[in-house]
């Protein structure tokens, strides 16, 4: 899978620099999901890895895209599950399917 871009022509340059790395980025973070039974924020993900917040949406992204990782909703609101951030913010949790 090639990382994603915008059309720009920064982006795909640096979609195009981080191409190597791609599959490792996104086993890593398909590693730390496995990893926990409760799921993980974006923001939990980017701590633990010490990631960027956009390595970290890109990656959860892609793992979506491939079946990887997906969002559970809860059966009482019909919303996706949600854990506070650093910032207090609700973030949706991540999980393996």
């Amino acid at each position: 899978m090639n990382a994603p871009h915008n059309g720009t022509e920064t982006s795909e340059q640096a979609a195009e620099s981080i191409g190597d790395l791609l599959g490792g980025l996104q086993k890593t973070v398909l590693s730390a999901l496995k990893e926990s039974p409760f799921g993980l924020t974006c923001d939990e993900i980017e701590q633990r890895l010490d990631l960027r917040h956009q390595t970290a949406s890109a990656r959860l992204n892609d793992l979506q895209k491939l079946g990887l990782a997906i969002v559970r909703i809860d059966p009482k609101t019909k919303k996706p599950f949600t854990r506070k951030t650093r910032s207090g913010r609700n973030a949706r949790i991540y999980f393996v399917p």
